[in-house]
């Protein structure tokens, strides 16, 4: 529903007054854009609670409609949203609009300072009761028992005019009838004109009479009327309160048997889960009591080989030894074991010796010189000198292969000759 403009700026006025603020503005809209709530209009207004705390709330002031004896009234009213609304109900108050109005006294729904009390308020629920529900409740017991009267003022004796005098009763009219009947017979019984005045007069006293029997019988049948009314409104209203309540505990019972089911049913599959946990467990159990002495028993089983292992273990080293104190005192120089056969294969041996040194020699000073372990200096200065000297190396080893190769050509000329 479309909230009515009025209401959203003075909400803001209230800042943080309401907890809901949009459930506020929704309720105040219905109330004011429905047929019941045409005469009011929102304001702030302050609240005061009985405890002496004030506040400024949201306030609908207006008039509401009331039927009373065939004829509708607008009954000017004050209905506050309280802070905490709507987890608390509203407070309504009757105002009067006239200076000769006043409040009822000891009216059942409304106190000595205005405030309205009704059942609908005292069984408020912010989930179930609404604005427009309690302007009803109010237009339905206000038509049965207005809560403000008026009285006529009179300038001149305002105490008469506050309570009117009651009508003489009917036997003062008759005594006073046949007193003046008597006088006018004795003075002159003949003048017919006095008779049908007084005719006339008797007519006139028992019509008033009549009719004020009439109204009386009236009165006494409209207020049975509206006793019946209200009483009937009572058991209805009763009825359908008896009728809501019922729904409601028939609601939360059902609610909560149905909690309990699933919390039964839960329970119930929490043990079945926890019986076949302890039923596994068991299982388990067992197998590792079983797997437990096969592990004892392997233990055992391993334990003897480990011990076999040892003693065959000592046993191979002893022989290890045995035979390594052997191949020691068999073991030959490996110098040796290469015999060159004349000088020049001596002096071939000596020399590859020498440039195969020379070959690792410039191998590590080149490696030293990469690792920044030399200097560039040095490392030319040891290259030029051990390069100088594998040259000359060289040199000796091709003339030495020459002369071997020459030799053997030799020999084998000699084996063709």
């Amino acid at each position: 529903m479309v909230s009515d403009s009025r209401v959203g700026p003075l909400l803001n006025r209230l800042g943080g007054l309401y907890r809901d603020p949009n459930r506020v503005d929704r309720d105040a809209s219905s109330l004011l854009k429905s047929s019941l709530g045409k005469h009011l209009s929102p304001n702030l207004a302050s609240l005061v609670e009985n405890n002496g705390d004030s506040a400024n709330t949201l306030c609908l002031k207006g008039t509401i409609s009331i039927h009373f004896r065939g004829t509708e009234y607008q009954q000017l009213m004050d209905l506050h949203l309280p802070p905490g609304y709507p987890v608390r109900p509203p407070v309504a108050y009757v105002r009067l609009a006239a200076p000769n109005m006043y409040l009822k006294e000891n009216h059942p729904h409304v106190g000595h300072d205005g405030q309205v009390y009704l059942p609908y308020l005292h069984e408020w629920r912010p989930r179930s009761h609404t604005l427009i529900e309690l302007v009803v409740a109010m237009s339905s017991v206000f038509s049965a028992d207005p809560p403000v009267f008026t009285r006529a003022a009179s300038a001149a004796n305002p105490a008469a005019a506050m309570v009117s005098p009651p009508p003489p009763p009917s036997n003062s009219y008759s005594s006073s009838y046949s007193a003046t009947s008597a006088s006018m017979t004795t003075a002159n019984d003949d003048s017919m004109s006095e008779r049908d005045a007084i005719a006339q007069v008797q007519e006139q006293i028992a019509l008033d009479e009549s009719k004020l029997e009439a109204e009386q019988v009236a009165q006494a049948l409209k207020e049975e009327q509206q006793r019946a009314a209200q009483e009937t409104w009572d058991a209805k209203n009763f009825a359908s309160t008896k009728e809501k309540v019922r729904r409601k505990l028939q609601s939360h019972l059902q609610k909560q048997q149905q909690t309990i089911q699933q919390q039964v049913q839960t329970d119930m599959m929490d043990a079945k889960r926890l019986q076949l946990s302890q039923d596994r467990l068991e299982g388990q159990l067992e197998s590792m009591t079983v797997a437990k002495q096969q592990l004892e028993d392997q233990h055992g089983v391993v334990d003897k080989a480990l011990v076999d292992i040892r003693a065959l273990v000592e046993t191979t080293k002893q022989e290890q030894q045995e035979q390594q104190s052997k191949d020691g005192e068999q073991k030959q120089n490996i110098d040796d074991l290469v015999r060159p056969v004349s000088a020049m294969d001596a002096q071939l041996l000596t020399l590859a010796t020498e440039n195969a040194s020379y070959t690792d020699a410039l191998y590590f000073l080149d490696k030293a010189l990469h690792h920044r372990t030399i200097t560039v200096t040095i490392h030319l200065k040891a290259v030029r000198q051990l390069a100088k000297q594998q040259f000359l190396a060289r040199a000796v080893l091709v003339k030495i292969a020459q002369l071997q190769m020459s030799s053997q050509n030799g020999r084998t000329a000699k084996g063709y000759i």
